[in-house]
């Protein structure tokens, strides 16, 4: 085999030698894992509250602001890396996180808190967009599951991270501090991770050429298509949020639920005729682009509510502390690393559809008996079907990921990690705004049949928790299907392989 086919079969990085592909691998590694170290700021918020003087519905605008920029500007990112170089973007992104957790943590009050969390939630989209399509570069099309099992390992190793490390971090309260050690404890992380980046990272073309061009050659970024996007996911985020503080008839709201379609239409527009689309229309004819959208949204609307819900059975109806509940979710999140290597295996052996729909159905029974407990039940029963679903969530996230990099030229691997995890945020959201809606209104509902009875506050929360879990099911369970709709680039004929479609429209 020539030396350029070996190359465009193997990825751009594959080159230089193992060690260099190794350390290519810790900084890939070290983007995603401080990309989702941001369920420590969860752990946190009652001492940020504490710290910063404020209640505790005033300081989640930290985790709304910061997951808005994120969602609104994370494909923007993937595109600019997909045209400019990912090392470009790492090394920038990764800049911009460096900084934020400085500010962050000498910030006097909540306002500032705020502020600066605008940097992280760009730095934390550049991490999410090009750490997948560093490791997907990395390994070669026939192992490519495995690298996507790889990042989405350290993803879940992360979330292990922010919910362990957080606690003990804050509970030590070093140097007089407690909540500002949430975003200390990750600033010799990701200097490492700059300096890794720096080092080893293929390095970009100039601004005026393109990746694969000569000088001068390429088309130019889409800075109107980014903005629109960006202004309809922010009002989108930041409305719903805001509808529930203040209640969705008020002025505000409702025009910010107005502007998100205006601008995402004005999206749609600009991406017809743009010369080098942030998100290119074409690939919603890549029937592996969009059911690996699907899978990774269908993961976070029916599973999240195991972060937002769980807890409150965890310390209201079984009694018991912070330090139990981040022990359970630990234990769930280092099956999920586990699993998550076993799918990225199993997708290089079978279709990732398969793989992907083997894994929403464990996180449907996880859920569906997680509805099913009740105050008698055992810490271990509890901790063996949160793991189920944890396990479940590994296996369907490193098949995403190898399906989408398995359906889309290298040159668009920046675009295809970032509109999963922008997938992510809105399943995230989806699931707090609606499922969240649904458990208040099944309370409020059980609370009135049970009115006058002795505990009836708590049988009217474990009732709408069942319903809630159970919903949750059925919703993993109607994104196994969609997942089976997915072809992989192997199942298609070679001549009618529509592999990564770059059209207009």
């Amino acid at each position: 085999m020539a030396a350029a086919d070996l190359a465009a079969a193997t990825g751009p990085m594959l080159t230089g030698g193992r060690w260099r592909d190794v350390l290519i691998g810790a900084t890939s590694a070290l983007a995603m894992f401080l990309a989702a170290l941001d369920f420590s700021v969860n752990v946190a918020l009652p001492e940020l509250a504490a710290g910063l003087d404020a209640d505790l519905q005033s300081v989640q605008w930290a985790l709304v602001v910061f997951m808005g920029v994120r969602a609104s500007l994370v494909l923007g990112t993937g595109s600019f890396a997909d045209r400019f170089g990912l090392r470009r973007v790492y090394l920038w992104g990764g800049a911009a996180y460096l900084v934020s957790m400085f500010c962050i943590a000498l910030s006097p009050d909540l306002a500032s808190v705020v502020g600066f969390r605008i940097l992280h939630g760009i730095g934390t989209a550049c991490m999410y967009a090009v750490a997948p399509a560093i490791a997907a570069n990395l390994f070669p099309p026939h192992r490519r599951g495995l690298g996507m099992g790889f990042t989405t390992a350290n993803q879940a190793l992360g979330m292990v991270g922010g919910t362990i490390g957080a606690g003990l971090l804050v509970g030590a309260g070093f140097l007089g501090q407690d909540w500002e050690w949430v975003f200390w404890g990750r600033v010799p992380f990701m200097a490492l991770a700059l300096v890794l980046a720096w080092l080893f990272l293929d390095r970009d073309p100039p601004f005026g050429s393109s990746r694969n061009g000569g000088e001068n050659s390429g088309p130019p970024f889409d800075l109107t298509g980014t903005m629109a996007m960006a202004v309809g996911l922010f009002a989108l985020i930041v409305g719903t949020r805001l509808g529930r503080e203040i209640g969705w008839d008020a002025w505000q709201v409702l025009a910010l639920l107005v502007l998100t379609p205006a601008a995402l239409f004005l999206f749609w527009r600009i991406e017809k005729t743009a010369s080098w689309p942030v998100l290119p229309l074409g690939l919603f004819r890549n029937r592996g682009f969009v059911v690996s959208g699907a899978c990774s949204a269908f993961v976070y609307l029916s599973a999240f509510v195991i972060w937002f819900i769980f807890p409150f059975y965890v310390a209201d109806t079984l009694g018991r502390g912070p330090e139990v509940l981040g022990a359970m979710l630990a234990v769930a999140s280092l099956c999920g690393v586990a699993m998550s290597l076993l799918g990225g295996w199993l997708s290089d052996r079978i279709s990732p559809r398969f793989v992907a729909s083997a894994g929403l159905l464990g996180i449907a029974g996880g859920l569906a008996m997680m509805g099913l407990l009740d105050g008698e039940s055992s810490l271990a029963r509890v901790t063996i079907w949160v793991s189920v679903a944890g396990a479940g969530n590994g296996l369907v996230q490193a098949a995403s990921y190898s399906l989408v990099m398995k359906s889309v030229r290298p040159e668009r691997f920046g675009t295809a990690g970032a509109m999963l995890s922008l997938t992510q945020a809105l399943g995230s959201i989806c699931a707090i705004v609606v499922l969240g809606g649904v458990f208040a209104m099944r309370e409020d509902h059980h609370l009135a049949q049970l009115v006058g009875t002795m505990g009836s506050e708590s049988a009217a929360f474990l009732r709408a928790y069942r319903d809630v879990f159970m919903i949750g099911a059925a919703v993993a369970v109607a994104g196994a299907l969609v997942a089976l709709l997915g072809r992989s680039p192997e199942d298609v004929p070679p001549h009618k392989n529509p592999l990564s479609f770059e059209g207009k429209g």
